[in-house]
């Protein structure tokens, strides 16, 4: 038999290699791409909360409002009462005991990077120093805010994760949740454990804007 393969089919062979090169790129060009998709917002927030917390935050009844949206929730809120909603901790305070009021302050948003900056005031204390490492996001106006600030305690430093739910509006933050759940407890005595925490509710439904 003869395989002498003659000029023209010479050119066709080397045509089809580089066909099927290109082909092989192209492909694998899409492979890459696909594996670097964007993360999804469930996907965020997991990374960020992470999912054995957000499974506690189920188990206490927290409204997750996370999305693609990105509402404005500049402002700063006054939750008055505030009132135990759930808890975790074994042998708390009795459901409905009142706190301190809780006065909050979202600021300096980058909806880009869904973060904020938190400040806190309990009561009449003094606001705490910012907070920058948090993450928002939305369903229309309704939003869930996360952040993560270390407290110092005799013995060391814990990690604590703020959860906030609601739905912004012009006079506050209608069906107003806070949640406050223990990330790290850095082997401090004395503390809860991690995963164990409360969530609370303003008791008429409205964090009101102070401003």
């Amino acid at each position: 038999m003869d395989i002498t393969i003659n000029p023209i089919n010479m050119k066709t062979l080397k045509l089809c290699i580089v066909c099927l090169l290109l082909i092989s790129f192209y492909s694998c060009s899409k492979d890459d791409d696909s594996s670097n998709e964007k993360e999804t917002i469930q996907q965020q927030v997991e990374n960020f909360v992470t999912p054995d917390l957000i499974q506690t935050l189920e188990e206490l009844g927290y409204n997750f409002n996370d999305g693609e949206d990105s509402p404005n929730i500049e402002g700063v809120f006054l939750y008055s009462t505030v009132v135990l909603e759930a808890s975790n901790i074994p042998n708390d305070s009795p459901i409905g005991s009142s706190f301190f009021n809780l006065e909050v302050d979202f600021s300096e948003l980058n909806p880009e990077q869904r973060q904020f900056t938190l400040r806190t005031t309990e009561g009449t204390s003094s606001q705490s120093e910012a907070v920058t490492n948090t993450f928002y996001s939305g369903n229309g106006n309704s939003f869930s805010a996360y952040a993560k600030l270390g407290i110092t305690v005799e013995g060391g430093t814990a990690t604590i994760l703020y959860a906030f739910s609601g739905t912004i509006t012009e006079n506050g933050i209608s069906n107003a949740q806070e949640a406050l759940i223990m990330l790290d407890d850095n082997n401090v005595s004395g503390l809860i454990e991690n995963g164990q925490g409360r969530l609370f509710r303003d008791e008429d439904g409205t964090a009101e804007r102070q401003q």
